[in-house]
């Protein structure tokens, strides 16, 4: 009789915390439909696009294999085509000298005083590779989209952030404070571009009010239950290295294998990894800000679990990895190996075995710990680790502050069809070396992609809608002229 009370009060307590639940999920207001896109001037649309392909003509790919003069030509001939396409900016501009391949570029305000803006797009591109549909640096305008590499990462941007400014320069337009154009010319090899123009806008004095880099996109339903498009505002970005580690052994001939040898130490230490992470999983602030803003896009159901993560945590932890990679990498550090070596020859035991693995840190378990975590777990096979590159994670975005809710509601304003939310940005941007002396360092690229274009950076048929780079340009036309 008495596990019958304790059942029946347990199931009590399951009911009320479920009505509990299903209250506050009536309590948000659902937002759907949403409004509609605003209309696009098809013949401004199309002189973008042709601004952008001749951008993409430019071949600045940073590989650190190629010749350095080579390289720096490419860049040189980058900013040539730039002035070139947008001559109000650079007579009326001043470039920033000494900055090697990397642009700076400030517009003066009313106010230099004031804290600045930066509008940072990377002009540098990954090498590409493969069969195309259209060649790769043609710059190709076709099926209604601009193709080529760096249409999307990040030339598509910076086209976007240069049309904005010569179009207010043409009306007459002065900023209220001063606007920086920062593209640096190594994103892509995490080089220093980007901090060689932070330190220079520190020397100067430069306060900075507001960082708009690359990041989130405009993406359509990103997560399950959602229907429609949203930007996604990247608010934290997290940590990164690059760790190896080796085995050790005397080596010795194959006919004669002995037991854990280094390449089977390795191998039982990465399966060991793959089959139970050594990372704490959480529903981190960014992540519970993340579900607030888009569960009143959905239906009921998910609404219940994501507007309720104060009972439906436990759940999610264990739901969302398996939904997908990108969701199980904002509850955890992540582990991804990448390279091995061993033995030179198919019947010699490896003296000395290695893999090569990237972290990406978490903030509730940042580098110093994740680092100490896994180099314990590694120590338990025998292997040493050495850490070859680390940077942690930065600073969060408050997005309660009025600077991130004014970007917030430039992207409300120029692209009324889209839901808006915060999110954590799981790869590397230059916008990181900014976000210690600026609280609004928000990475959005203002394009509206679908998934074969989100897919393509990096990939195969780089490419962007005319329509989403002419709606990029009227972000940052918001973003400039409404600012107060």
């Amino acid at each position: 009789m008495i596990i019958l009370y304790i059942l029946l009060a347990l199931l009590g307590v399951v009911a009320l915390l479920l009505l509990a639940a299903c209250i506050n999920t009536l309590r948000i207001k659902n937002k759907t439909p949403l409004g509609s896109a605003l209309p696009v001037n098809e013949e401004l649309a199309m002189k973008y696009a042709k601004d952008l392909g001749r951008m993409l003509q430019c071949e600045t790919v940073n590989d650190p294999g190629a010749d350095p003069a080579k390289t720096s030509a490419e860049f040189a001939g980058m900013r040539r085509v730039l002035a070139e396409l947008f001559p109000l900016s650079h007579q009326t501009l001043h470039t920033v000298e000494g900055l090697g391949d990397a642009l700076l570029m400030r517009w003066q305000g009313k106010d230099p005083k004031r804290g600045a803006i930066v509008l940072m797009a990377h002009s540098d591109v990954v090498p590409a590779t493969g069969e195309w549909k259209y060649p790769p640096f043609s710059g190709e305008v076709a099926e209604g989209c601009v193709w080529g590499r760096g249409a999307v990462d990040t030339k598509g941007s910076l086209c976007a952030i240069f049309e904005a400014v010569e179009t207010l320069l043409a009306e007459g337009f002065t900023p209220p404070c001063d606007v920086y154009i920062s593209s640096s010319n190594n994103e892509e090899t995490m080089g220093d571009g980007a901090p060689k123009a932070l330190a220079w806008l520190q020397e100067q004095g430069v306060s900075i009010d507001v960082v708009s880099d690359e990041g989130g996109a405009i993406l359509q339903a990103p997560l399950p239950g959602l229907t429609g498009s949203f930007a996604m505002l990247g608010i934290v970005e997290k940590g990164f290295a690059n760790l190896r580690f080796t085995a050790k052994s005397t080596g010795g001939h194959a006919s004669m294998p002995p037991k854990g040898s280094p390449i089977v130490r390795l191998a039982a230490f990465v399966n060991r990894v793959e089959k139970k992470s050594p990372f704490k999983k959480e529903i981190s602030k960014p992540v519970r800000d993340m579900f607030r803003e888009l569960a009143p896009y959905m239906r009921f159901g998910m609404r219940l679990v994501l507007g309720n993560i104060w009972l439906f945590g436990p759940l999610l932890k264990v739901v969302l990895p398996k939904v997908s990679a990108q969701a199980g990498a904002m509850l955890q550090t992540t582990c991804a190996f990448t390279m091995a070596s061993g033995s030179e020859a198919a019947n010699v035991m490896p003296e000395t075995a290695s893999v090569t693995a990237n972290l990406r840190f978490i903030m509730h378990q940042p580098g110093a710990e994740s680092i100490a975590v896994i180099k314990a777990l590694a120590a338990e096979y025998g292997l040493e680790t050495e850490v070859l590159y680390s940077h942690d994670c930065s600073p969060y975005v408050d997005i309660a502050s009025s600077k991130y809710q004014y970007m917030m509601d430039c992207v409300k304003k120029a692209f009324p069809d889209v839901g808006v939310a915060p999110y954590i940005m799981l790869g590397g941007t230059d916008a990181r070396h900014f976000a210690h002396v600026c609280p609004c360092t928000v990475r959005f690229a203002p394009l509206k992609m679908n998934k074969q274009q989100l897919g393509s950076m990096h990939g195969l048929d780089e490419n962007v809608d005319i329509d989403a780079l002419a709606g990029g340009v009227g972000f940052y036309l918001t973003v400039l002229r409404d600012y107060v």
